[in-house]
């Protein structure tokens, strides 16, 4: 029976919280997503992974440390703090390659970027690392200065999970896709000619499998987008106590109060269902229930980050429409990373599909 008594974060990952909140902060995310705006390179891994970070979540028998629920409140801080290095890039690369069997410790010593792409892998039978990728177009998180690609490939009736070289012969830039946020770039790749490209490693599994597959990613981008929303909503009640009219800060206001106050539930319904994918994934491999809450998780980060930094824009009124004004940093931030593994309703569409599959199965 699962031990919701779990749910709540333990002193371990607290005191790894405020270690990490202080780290990342110190890493100035604001001053560096504008400096990323105006043509500056994202930095910061040396500080992340110097830490441990990159460690955190990774099971003991591949040389990490802590636990899911560690990397859930340690994901947050970085989103909390608008952080710009590829953490979490590489934390969605780690993550699926520990899911499909694949990770190796030595990934972990550069920073990984990580897309899913339409394509195919041939060559012998995909699972033994000698396969070759063809993808036309992918859009890799954390593609500059990645050591590996990580990339779900998905063929017509099966897909895989690949690790690749992106100095690798047959890797080839084609463009940026447009970016809200450029500290958190989503450069695009063409992996092909007549050969394709060499797997490092390479592992098939049916189309069916992917979103189990994505459990452990859709909790990572769950957990920074709550540390998004959280930090939207920090410095928008700072915001509002010391802004003055009629005399009165702005936090006064019965309107401005409950609108604060919808948006703190929402964030904190968000952090839980966060939590909760956590714990439910603390069995491995992960299970329906534990696919299914991490796609609720994923779709409710989604749209409350979203909407909370809206909010941040509105309360800051003329103000919010400013580069000057930080609402847009979080704003672009939260736009950003919302869909990186899927719409909101589609998640919401899968979780349901399997709510009423497991329905069926206990009648």
């Amino acid at each position: 029976m699962t031990d919701w008594q779990l749910l709540a974060p333990d002193e371990d990952a607290l005191a790894l919280a405020d270690t990490a909140r202080a780290q990342f902060r110190s890493l100035h995310g604001a001053a560096a997503m504008r400096a990323a705006l105006d043509g500056g390179v994202p930095d910061g891994w040396e500080t992340v992974a110097d830490g441990g970070y990159a460690d955190i979540g990774i099971p003991e028998d591949l040389g990490g440390i802590g636990r899911m629920i560690d990397l859930v409140v340690m994901l947050e801080e970085a989103g909390r703090a608008l952080l710009t290095a590829p953490l979490l890039a590489s934390a969605l690369a780690y993550r699926t390659q520990v899911a499909a069997g694949v990770h190796r410790e030595d990934f972990r010593r550069a920073p990984a970027g990580f897309g899913i792409a339409e394509g195919v892998v041939d060559g012998d039978d995909g699972n033994d690392g000698n396969g070759r990728c063809h993808v036309e177009r992918a859009r890799v998180l954390g593609g500059p200065g990645a050591a590996a690609f990580t990339l779900i490939v998905k063929g017509p009736d099966r897909a895989w999970v690949v690790v690749v070289d992106p100095e690798a012969e047959g890797v080839e830039p084609v463009g940026q896709a447009t970016l809200i946020d450029p500290s958190r770039p989503l450069p695009v790749f063409r992996l092909g000619g007549e050969a394709g490209v060499a797997c490092a490693e390479c592992r098939e599994l049916p189309l069916g499998d992917l979103d189990r597959m994505l459990a452990g990613a859709r909790a990572c981008v769950a957990a920074d987008l709550v540390g998004t929303a959280a930090g939207a909503l920090d410095a928008a009640v700072a915001h509002v106590l010391q802004r003055r009219q009629f005399g009165r800060a702005i936090g006064t206001f019965q309107a401005v109060k409950h609108r604060l106050a919808d948006a703190y539930t929402a964030v904190e319904q968000a952090r839980s269902l966060a939590y909760g994918a956590a714990l439910s994934l603390a069995g491995e491999p992960p299970g329906d229930s534990a696919t299914r809450d991490c796609l609720l998780a994923n779709a409710v980060a989604a749209e409350t980050a979203v909407r909370v930094a809206s909010l941040f824009t509105q309360l800051m009124g003329a103000m919010g429409v400013t580069f000057e004004a930080d609402c847009h940093l979080f704003l672009r931030r939260a736009h950003q990373t919302a869909c990186l593994l899927g719409e909101p309703d589609d998640l919401y569409l899968a979780a349901a599909r399997i709510e009423r599959i497991e329905r069926r199965i206990s009648r």
